[in-house]
């Protein structure tokens, strides 16, 4: 059954949006710089939703989303009521690359997408227990075929890149949070560019 792509927002919103992000929340910030906040701290926390892997072609030999599905596991430190820092990482699905034999036979090749991660993290308490949230660092992207002899899996290699998030989420209680984010994790190999939409739930200390 076909499925179409995945609509995620443009690297350049992405930015766009994590830029005045961050202008809110130093603005936020200076307000609130003397008010005690009970946020700080470690947490922990999961991710799971949809993923989208390119460039996608409709024809052979293209990097194709072959399970479009990403998991997320992290944990992080409130520095402030506004800033932190936080370490993840992330199974970003399956991908494929397709050959053509002289016969005109059809030869697929899998492989799995990962990212380890490390950014700084932005947050801007709205109200009745909503935020939006933001981070910004870097993506060390892997993707490796799924039979470590497949030489023809031509999508495989390590990247390092920027990584781009945006998100939203609501405190249940002191403890738990549910969430919601769109990360862009730049290009995790020389030809596999990555990016995820997850909800989930964070557990601060």
């Amino acid at each position: 059954m076909y499925m179409p792509p995945l609509a995620f927002p443009h690297p350049r919103l992405l930015c766009s949006l994590t830029l005045s992000l961050g202008l809110l929340l130093s603005a936020h910030a200076a307000d609130s710089a003397s008010t005690v906040n009970d946020d700080l701290g470690p947490y922990i926390g999961i991710g799971l939703g949809p993923s989208k892997l390119g460039p996608h072609h409709d024809g052979h030999d293209g990097a194709h989303g072959d399970k479009p599905k990403a998991v997320k596991v992290y944990g992080g430190y409130r520095l402030t009521e506004t800033w932190g820092v936080e370490a993840g990482w992330a199974h970003l699905g399956g991908v494929r690359n397709d050959t053509t034999a002289s016969d005109g036979s059809t030869t697929q090749h899998h492989g799995d997408a990962n990212s380890l991660y490390l950014a700084g993290t932005g947050r801007l308490p709205l109200a009745h227990g909503f935020s939006l949230t933001g981070k910004a660092g870097v993506s060390m992207g892997r993707v490796r075929p799924k039979d470590s002899s497949d030489a023809n899996f031509t999508l495989g290699g390590n990247k390092a890149s920027v990584l781009i998030g945006v998100g939203a989420e609501y405190k249940v209680n002191h403890n738990v949070a549910l969430t919601f984010d769109l990360d862009g994790y730049g290009k995790v190999s020389d030809t596999v560019k990555a990016g995820t939409a997850t909800a989930g739930v964070r557990y601060s200390f």
